[in-house]
């Protein structure tokens, strides 16, 4: 049991990770914008990226485990940005003496250095290296349980459409793992050695075309599935997106996915059989589509993504 300070514990990731620390037993602090749920017991304090406030705010951790990061630019945000924000956290985490930190990365991230969502993460990894501090790195794939942005408006156009779009074919592969499984990863690297580097990923490895399938059956629709060129299907999706006004998929994800960065080379660290979470939770999936920009830079962003009470409970 320790004091544990975390990055948007009431975001997406952010949110599994605290209800699983809290479920063992340790005391949670958070560093967010977005307004607490009712009735939650993490303490929260902004997010700003000023030294003073941030070493000041981490001066009582034992550990700090980081999920901050973009995940594409808008508003003046960029990776670059996100890498400037990252070292300034995990400085402050050096010079307030957090025993520990905990950094969230992704799967593969040296192996993306031509993709700048994939380079930044590199960058900040190396940051943490070099600080001298017990330190441990989680790479996740593909992120898989409620509010997920791609999994959830893949469904919401398998819903609409009576076709989609699979971008080059979809015989890329990828390597997804469920939400608690990915939290729980992360909790138990809090307790591995110095220098752990450890990826989340599933049990099952699935092609994209096989994942939208799959994501068919669960959500109870038959839809026409069919190959056209990625510039095609960004082209197609850009112009979805100035309706929504939304970015639906960029072009440096899709290059993601093809170059196949969301497996991992490992043994797979989640146990969950992610077949099995869409076929039990299809029936909600794609009911309304999930708009992240809207949820990260407009009127209603302070607001909690996810209640890390109501995901302990789930």
């Amino acid at each position: 049991m320790g004091r544990v300070v975390l990055t948007g514990a009431f975001s997406y990731t952010g949110a599994a990770v605290a209800a699983e620390l809290l479920r063992r037993g340790h005391v949670v602090r958070t560093l967010t914008n977005r307004a607490p749920p009712p009735d939650t017991v993490v303490a929260a304090a902004p997010l700003r990226f000023e030294p003073g406030h941030l070493q000041r705010e981490l001066a009582s951790a034992d550990v700090f485990i980081n999920t901050y990061w973009v995940r594409l630019p808008h508003a003046g945000q960029t990776f670059a940005t996100a890498v400037e924000r990252s070292r300034l956290l995990l400085e402050a985490a050096a010079r307030a003496g957090v025993g520990r930190v905990v950094h969230v990365s992704v799967s593969n991230a040296a192996a993306g250095a031509n993709l700048g969502y994939y380079r930044g993460k590199a960058e900040v990894e190396r940051v943490l290296a070099g600080l001298g501090v017990s330190h441990a790195i989680v790479r996740p794939t593909l992120v898989v349980g409620p509010g997920d942005v791609l999994t959830n408006n893949i469904a919401w156009f398998l819903r609409r459409f009576p076709v989609f779009l699979l971008p080059d074919g979809g015989w890329y592969r990828l390597q997804p793992i469920t939400l608690a499984d990915t939290a729980r990863v992360i909790c138990d690297a809090v307790e591995g050695p110095d220098g752990l580097e450890v990826d989340a990923a599933g049990p099952e490895l699935l092609t994209f075309g096989e994942y939208v399938r799959l994501l068919a059956r669960a959500c109870g629709v038959r839809r026409w599935i069919v190959s056209v060129p990625g510039w095609l299907s960004l082209a197609l999706l850009r112009a979805v997106g100035l309706v929504l006004r939304d970015v639906v998929l960029t072009r440096e994800e899709l290059l993601g996915l093809e170059q196949e960065l969301l497996i991992s080379h490992d043994a797979p660290t989640g146990r969950e059989s992610v077949r099995d979470w869409l076929m039990a939770h299809g029936q909600g999936l794609g009911r309304r589509y999930v708009n992240d920009v809207r949820r990260h830079f407009a009127a209603g962003r302070h607001q909690a993504v996810l209640d890390p009470g109501a995901v302990g409970r789930g």
